[in-house]
């Protein structure tokens, strides 16, 4: 197995140039990667950074609309 990237704020920006409010708006609304906690500290799997990507936002928030619903 792969181990996986994790990537800080900054990083995420490089990749999805947007506002930092912007990536915390649509975190909320379920249409980008959630944010994961580790040690206190932020950060976003590249994994599904590059998801985002190359699936884009609707693919995104239909998986997460899912896993809310699972939960």
């Amino acid at each position: 197995m792969k181990e996986e990237k994790l990537l800080r704020l900054k990083d995420v920006k490089e990749f999805v140039p947007i506002s930092t409010a912007s990536i915390y708006g649509k975190m909320k609304e379920l249409k980008f990667p959630s944010v994961h906690k580790f040690g206190g500290t932020a950060f976003w799997k590249m994994s599904e950074i590059q998801e985002y990507i190359e699936k884009g936002e609707d693919y995104v928030h239909q998986k997460l609309l899912k896993q809310k619903v699972s939960q």
